[in-house]
C-alpha cells in the first residue's frame, strides 16, 4: 500500500516537473486565477486563456509570457509589471487596465481595445499593435521601438517621452522619435 502511495506521489511530482520544463503554466496558479480572479506574481506562462473573463483581475507581476489571450476580457485588470512578452492578445479587452511597467515585447495585440489603459513605461518593442484602440491611453515613457502601429487609434493618447524609434506609425511612416543620432 505504501509503495503505491509513494509511486503515485512520484508520478504526480514528475508530471508537474515535466510540465514546468516544457513551459506550461503552474496548474495551482491557473486554478487560483480562475477561482479568485487574483494571481499576482503567478506563473501563467503559455496559459490558454482565450475568451476568459478576467475583468478587474489582479495579475500584477504575473508571468503571462506566450499566453493565449485571444478575445480575453482584461478590462480594468491590474497587470502592473506583468510579463506578457510574446503573448497573443488579439481582440482582447484591455480598457482601463493598468499595464504600467509591463513587458509586452513582441506581443500580438491586433485589434485589441485599450481605451484609457495605463501603459506608462511599458515595454512594447516589436509588438504588433495594428488596429489597437489606444484612445486616451497613457503611453508616457513607453518603449515602442520597432512596434507596428498601422491603423492604430492614438486619439488623445499620451505619448510623452515614448520611444518610437523604428516604429511603423498609423499612417505607414517609420518614426525616428527617440532614436539616437545613429538611428538606434
Amino acid at each position: 500500500m505504501k509503495k503505491k502511495f509513494f509511486l503515485a506521489i512520484a508520478v504526480v511530482l514528475a508530471s508537474w516537473s515535466w510540465a514546468k520544463a516544457i513551459g506550461a503554466p503552474d496548474p495551482q496558479d491557473l486554478q487560483q486565477l480562475l477561482q479568485t480572479n487574483k494571481c499576482p506574481e503567478c506563473d501563467l506562462s503559455e496559459a490558454s486563456l482565450s475568451g476568459a473573463d478576467l475583468e478587474e483581475a489582479s495579475l500584477n507581476d504575473a508571468d503571462l509570457s506566450q499566453g493565449k489571450l485571444f478575445k480575453a476580457n482584461l478590462a480594468n485588470a491590474n497587470l502592473k509589471g506583468a510579463n506578457l512578452g510574446l503573448a497573443y492578445l488579439s481582440q482582447a479587452k484591455l480598457s482601463g487596465a493598468d499595464l504600467s511597467n509591463a513587458n509586452l515585447a513582441d506581443a500580438n495585440l491586433f485589434a485589441a481595445e485599450a481605451i484609457g489603459a495605463n501603459l506608462t513605461e511599458a515595454k512594447l518593442t516589436g509588438a504588433y499593435l495594428s488596429r489597437v484602440n489606444f484612445t486616451g491611453a497613457n503611453l508616457t515613457n513607453a518603449n515602442l521601438t520597432g512596434a507596428y502601429l498601422i491603423e492604430a487609434n492614438l486619439t488623445d493618447a499620451n505619448l510623452s517621452g515614448a520611444n518610437l524609434c523604428g516604429a511603423v506609425l498609423p499612417n505607414g511612416r517609420e518614426s525616428s522619435q527617440g532614436c539616437d543620432s545613429e538611428g538606434n
